[in-house]
């Protein structure tokens, strides 16, 4: 794919796992993404491979936390089980996040089909005590993308 092409020709300095999707092909890939390998992979050949704490789940691609933590996959992979066929904006924010607690710093969730992108972030250093502190614990934001690219610049 295209994205793949461009990370290839990048200079990569850290390691992370992405996801790239194509809302008019349906498809999502991850990407083991460092300065050493490229690897993309999908539901068919999902990484890594474990399933015991990483189960294959059909056309789903997922990593919980990061590329070894079995007890964030385990609960991952639980949560996207239970509603696998019905993840939408509401089933993620209200169940699926807080029950695996992925999210401290930053969350972002993308709408491919309807263009929206919904974000949270977690408390600031100066907010009061009260208020909830994790990303997965706050109000998220939706972003209407369609609407925020049609801007004038």
């Amino acid at each position: 794919t295209e994205a793949l092409a461009n990370f290839e020709d990048t200079h990569r300095t850290c390691n992370l796992i992405l996801g790239v999707g194509d809302s008019k092909n349906s498809m999502v890939n991850a990407i083991e993404y460092s300065g050493y390998t490229l690897t993309a992979y999908s539901d068919q050949d999902l990484l890594p491979q474990n399933e015991t704490w990483h189960p294959v789940i059909e056309d789903v691609v997922y990593n919980a936390m990061d590329w070894n933590c079995p007890n964030y996959d385990t609960v991952m992979a639980d949560q996207l089980n239970k509603y696998h066929g019905n993840i939408d904006e509401e089933v993620s924010v209200r169940n699926i996040l807080p029950t695996v607690q992925s999210g401290d710093l930053h969350i972002a969730l993308y709408d491919l089909t309807e263009m929206n992108m919904h974000v949270s972030f977690c408390r600031k250093s100066d907010a009061p005590e009260t208020e909830p502190h994790y990303a997965y614990e706050r109000q998220f934001t939706r972003l209407h993308m369609n609407d925020l690219f049609a801007e004038p610049a």
